[in-house]
């Protein structure tokens, strides 16, 4: 399975009542009835071009709108705020920390957003458009789409930790290159996104304070839950950090008990064969002289006599509790 086709550029109209305007009105309504959202595909020709004839998007912007590599930043001027986010890639077959970069460029009238690849939060936006329920104004937006992004990379965590859970239950069970592929994996995964996280929490903190007249005080206070609960993901990604490390040393520590008491077993075999094997090599060097050579009976004799230092030998191991 691939990811969902992203489209050069989809414009949408919005009646700021959480609805979208029908096309065949679009034409009888006044500017500062509807706000605007392009949402454009910055790996495109189509949008390149598109944006460059936005006349109020200045250059800065639409380098950072088009750019192929970005970090979470906030950016604000007198007429617009300028952001990038990011949310984990759910889309099938994608790995998850491989991180979608949306950037958005927002007016009190305008939204344009910028992706290369589907993303579920954009997705969740249009979808309550669709149904009325969407954002009313531009900090609205914002507001919601960190909301959604949120929400998306709280859920991919409980994942990281229905599996460590389940590498916990079965850690007996896994061989060596099983256990430290699943570990490798989780820890590389939440190294990647916190180092994305990291950013985005201080840039969300800059938009908090930025007291920007398209954010209103409602806005803010969703913005500053989000904010936390960004924070604790953080917080997580260090408990999963230090949760893969003490499995990984619970996994070793077993590895080498395991290992120490199969060698204290040859050790116990080891002495107790040892003057067995000194009386098996004793009597059996091959030269004159040896007693018992003419008894029929001396071959049982060594026998019991080697049987006897065995049992003696494990009575007093036991006797001194080493096994």
């Amino acid at each position: 399975m691939t990811e969902k086709y992203h489209p050069p550029i989809v414009s949408l109209h919005l009646n700021r009542k959480g609805g979208l305007v029908s096309p065949d009105l679009i034409d009888t309504m006044h500017s500062g009835d509807t706000l605007t959202w392009h949402h454009i595909n910055y790996t495109s020709q189509i949008a390149k071009d598109w944006l460059d004839q936005e006349a109020r998007v200045n250059e800065v912007a639409q380098d950072i709108l088009l750019r192929a590599e970005t970090r979470p930043r906030f950016y604000m001027e007198d007429s617009f705020m300028l952001m990038c986010l990011r949310g984990v890639n759910l889309n099938p077959g994608s790995h998850p920390e491989d991180m979608i970069s949306i950037r958005l460029w927002i007016t009190e009238d305008t939204i344009i957003s910028s992706c290369n690849r589907h993303s579920w939060s954009i997705s969740d936006i249009k979808q309550a458009l669709e149904q009325g329920a969407g954002p009313k104004t531009s900090g609205e937006f914002i507001s919601l789409l960190v909301e959604r992004l949120a929400i998306r990379v709280e859920e991919f965590f409980e994942e990281i930790d229905v599996n460590l859970d389940k590498q916990e239950d079965t850690l007996v069970g896994l061989g060596f290159d099983e256990f430290y592929a699943e570990i490798s994996h989780l820890r590389r995964q939440s190294a990647t996104i916190k180092r994305y996280l990291t950013p985005q929490k201080d840039a969300l903190e800059k938009l908090y304070r930025s007291q920007s007249p398209i954010i209103t005080r409602q806005d803010l206070d969703n913005i500053r839950d989000d904010l936390d609960k960004f924070t604790r993901l953080l917080e997580d990604i260090e408990l999963t950090r230090e949760r893969t490390i003490v499995l990984q040393e619970e996994y070793l520590a077993r590895i080498a008990h395991q290992q120490n008491s199969r060698l204290y077993v040859l050790a116990i075999i080891s002495a107790i064969f040892l003057p067995l094997t000194f009386l098996t090599g004793v009597f059996g060097m091959n030269v004159a002289g040896l007693p018992g050579l003419e008894q029929e009976s001396a071959f049982m004799y060594v026998s019991l006599f080697c049987i006897v230092i065995a049992v003696a030998l494990l009575a007093w191991f036991k006797y001194k509790k080493w096994y």
